[in-house]
């Protein structure tokens, strides 16, 4: 394929293999979201007509992915999967041919399980890898979405537990059946991101690989699914992306202020960019289509140095983050993410995210704001992303520490216990303390501070509490703790998902106020919510 190159992949037994990849996520159209697991021929055909008619496929939605619900329930009496004569009285090979003749490329789909999600009795792929890997090459098959359903029986469709379920090996063993066939095909690894350390091994075999439960027709989930992709940075580059999941614009489920900052919020953490809706010409509301034809955010997805952004600044109270991430040429991308339901006026330090001073254009304005530095005022809407694309950048001095905080050194009060990590892990001291409870904290004293007032912290912390079966709730891979210096006012802060375990750490930086100056400062991390509610584990801070 024109866009992709071959990377060599290597990965845990059974096998090595070497999979094709794209060199910047993946974008198309999937039937799943507009149509669940009742495709059609026709279905999938309207919608590739309507992404050539609304010219989508010059801006580079090129794969057209046919998701669960295709095949019939027997097998053939070769043991070869079937499509359904019904849904598609063409066939694969002709559908795949219709969508070649078109320019675009054919994305398919099945499950490293029984059977496929959606379905009582529809085959997937376990025990049949090297068949259907060659019936997917011989249907001229482009991609494979591939899920995990089924995955220890044919009757429970949906186990996120076991260690079956959570394991690498199925998906590994259909890498390996893709690489052994005739033919390139893009392996988009579907397993939800449960068990542990995803990131490290979808990234050896997948052009993506999902992180979480499905996306759904929801705000929450917006907020969910970013929360869980803040660690995946580690893994993301050339040829391997996080999948946020696929998008929901277009579905009348988000206001069009929100359209935008979900697909801006996938654009530059680098996920994959897969419309969801129907591609209809008649139907499509405009300004989904012009979200979702908007070239410089695009562009900002398609970057080819291929790095996610990260989240450097969080403001719980507040409702608002601060996302920064590298760009090619130098160029960086500055996010201000408002979560609150109004507008709001807030005020960033660009000194303090390591930026003097930089030439700015509003992204989604499409204005150029010149040379700005220091503090700047934003004004934002409910539920706005405000994306600045900064370039000519003069660095700024970079903060630094006035001594680190270990939490295993300081007093626990309630429940806390300090837990040793392995070798390597828990950075930077390798331990921490967990189990806080609501009513537990962590104490510190003797606190150095060079000045009276607010300062920025640094927090190393460890949150591997991912939202799976709370999902469809109001899970949201959120750990929430408390900050209180010199016995003022406790404030609340929504800890990410640090990694891919419960020893791998993160950073996240706050401002928390009331020090003052001089080495007699108290510093208290507590738990917050109910008594079912867990602080993330704490591993310690500084002061910056």
């Amino acid at each position: 394929m024109a866009t992709s190159l071959l990377l060599m992949a290597a990965f845990v037994a059974p096998v090595l293999a070497k999979t094709v990849r794209s060199l910047t996520p993946p974008m198309g159209w999937n039937s799943y979201n507009s149509y669940s697991c009742s495709p059609s021929e026709e279905k999938i055909k309207h919608s590739t007509d309507g992404l050539i008619a609304l010219g989508l496929n010059k801006l580079g939605y090129n794969f057209i992915t046919v998701d669960c619900g295709w095949p019939s329930r027997d097998r053939s009496p070769e043991g070869k999967l079937q499509w359904n004569e019904t849904l598609f009285p063409s066939g694969g090979k002709a559908l795949g041919d219709y969508i070649h003749n078109l320019g675009l490329e054919f994305g398919l789909y099945s499950g490293a399980g029984y059977l496929q999600c959606g379905s009582t009795d529809l085959p997937a792929s376990l025990g049949y890898e090297q068949l259907d890997a060659e019936s997917f090459a011989e249907w001229g098959g482009d991609s494979l979405k591939y899920d995990n359903c089924y995955s220890t029986s044919n009757a429970t469709m949906v186990d996120a537990s076991s260690a079956e379920s959570q394991s690498p090996a199925r998906f590994q063993y259909m890498a390996a059946e893709l690489e052994a066939v005739d033919r390139d095909i893009q392996y988009f690894v579907c397993q939800w991101g449960i068990g542990i350390d995803t990131g490290e091994w979808a990234s050896k075999i997948g052009n993506s690989w999902r992180i979480s439960n499905d996306i759904y027709n929801a705000w929450r989930s917006i907020w969910r699914i970013t929360n869980q992709v803040v660690p995946y940075y580690r893994h993301t580059t050339i040829g391997a992306f996080a999948d946020m999941d696929m998008l929901i614009v277009g579905l009348n489920a988000l206001s069009e202020e929100e359209e935008r900052f979900h697909f801006g919020m996938w654009a530059v953490n680098k996920s994959p960019l897969i419309i969801g809706a129907a591609v209809d010409p008649e139907k499509l509301n405009k300004h989904s289509l012009d979200i979702m034809s908007n070239k410089e955010v695009i562009a900002l997805n398609q970057d080819p140095l291929a790095k996610q952004a990260q989240l450097v600044r969080r403001y719980t109270e507040e409702e608002y983050d601060i996302w920064l991430g590298e760009l090619s040429g130098s160029r960086q991308i500055l996010g201000v993410a408002n979560w609150k339901n109004s507008s709001q006026s807030i005020e960033i330090d660009l000194t303090s995210l390591g930026i003097g001073s930089a030439q700015v254009r509003d992204v989604w304005a499409a204005k150029d704001l010149g040379s700005v530095e220091g503090i700047q005022k934003l004004d934002l809407a409910g539920h706005e992303l405000r994306l600045w694309l900064v370039s000519n950048v003069t660095a700024a001095a970079p903060l630094k520490s006035t001594g680190y905080h270990s939490a295993s050194n300081a007093t626990l009060a309630g429940s806390g216990k300090v837990v040793s990590c392995s070798s390597g892990t828990c950075l930077p001291t390798g331990s921490k303390v967990g189990n806080i409870a609501l009513g537990s904290s962590v104490i510190f004293t003797s606190v150095s501070a060079s000045s009276s007032g607010k300062k920025t912290l640094g927090v190393d912390f460890v949150n591997y509490d991912y939202a799976f079966t709370t999902a469809w709730e109001w899970g949201d891979n959120a750990r929430n703790a408390t900050i209180a210096v010199n016995g003022g006012k406790a404030k609340r802060w929504a800890f990410p998902l640090s990694g891919g375990n419960w020893e791998e750490s993160a950073r996240l930086i706050i401002e928390a106020d009331g020090f003052v100056e001089g080495a007699n400062n108290t510093v208290l991390f507590g738990g917050f919510g109910n008594s079912t509610s867990w602080a993330p584990d704490f591993v310690g801070f500084e002061i910056l």
